[in-house]
């Protein structure tokens, strides 16, 4: 894996407002490869079982389905971010392919226009408002989202501060991000973040990936298949969930964790968790 630093203003950026954005994280071919391959994975989809009762349709654990997601696991231009931000520990949790297709005016509507949430199932109520940074998702966008109303996602800048609470009816638009095809987007659990309506003419295409500490189940996978970790290298096996014994996700030893050093010998030394303020209890 190529290393990309992260910059004291992205940092500051990330911890201010809970989410970051990086243009261009994608090239062009890259891009066209991954909406290739995401098309055909929709286009079965629909044959096989139609868009979901809210209108559109998705893919979990989409990573084992083609190798173009394999590539996107390491990717230079995001994956080392996530990793200064959190630390060496971390796997991937989930891996999902989205398809907005428009949403006719009264289909899906108010579905597209809710959904305020943060994620990490039923975190926020076990461990109260005081929750800490756990995981930090990134989505990459497939489709051109520069015009409002075209089913991009919504993000309340500084709700990683979970004193704040989700905004208002009538205050949602604004928040919209703009984005071309190969921007991407990492926000945080803890950010509050929803999806506008598609009234468009455009279908959204994105696709998301999740890493968090390794002592966190996986939202969609139990485990990867053997014959994909087969073909990994050992930074990949680490973000795919393998691992020596159960008691390595805990108590990582050197085979379980290959980031450590290769984040140490980019950054001079390994991550800490006194390194990295922001992360844990608090509002920040």
């Amino acid at each position: 894996m190529e290393f990309t630093p992260l910059t004291a203003d992205q940092r500051l950026a990330f911890d201010r407002d809970g989410y970051l954005v990086i243009k261009g994280a994608l090239p062009p071919e890259m891009v066209e490869r991954t909406r290739t391959a995401a098309d055909r994975l929709y286009q079965a989809g629909l044959a096989s079982t139609g868009l979901n009762p809210a209108g559109y349709w998705y893919l979990r654990n989409c990573l084992p389905a083609d190798d173009v997601f394999l590539e996107l696991l390491d990717w230079p231009t995001t994956v080392p971010l996530i990793a200064q931000l959190l630390n060496h520990n971390i796997q991937m949790i989930t891996s999902h392919l989205v398809v907005r297709p428009p949403c006719p005016e009264g289909i899906g509507h108010d579905f597209f226009q809710a959904g305020w949430h943060r994620d990490g199932g039923t975190a926020f109520f076990d461990l109260g408002e005081a929750q800490p940074r756990m995981f930090i998702k990134v989505a990459y966008w497939l489709t051109d989202l520069s015009e409002p109303g075209r089913g991009s996602i919504r993000l309340l800048r500084g709700s990683n501060d979970t004193s704040v609470s989700a905004p208002s009816d009538g205050d949602e638009e604004h928040l919209e991000i703009r984005a071309q095809p190969g921007d991407a987007v990492l926000f945080e659990n803890r950010t509050l973040h929803a999806v506008g309506p598609n009234l468009s003419d455009v279908t959204r295409m994105s696709v998301f990936f999740g890493y968090g500490y390794r002592w966190l189940r996986p939202m969609d996978y139990l485990a990867q298949p053997q014959d994909l970790l087969d073909r990994c290298d050992p930074i990949r096996r680490q973000l795919l969930g393998d691992c020596t014994d159960a008691m390595g996700y805990q108590i990582p030893q050197a085979d379980d964790v290959p980031l450590k050093p290769w984040l140490a010998d980019h950054i001079g030394k390994a991550s800490t968790i006194d390194e990295l303020p922001g992360r844990f209890f608090g509002t920040r």
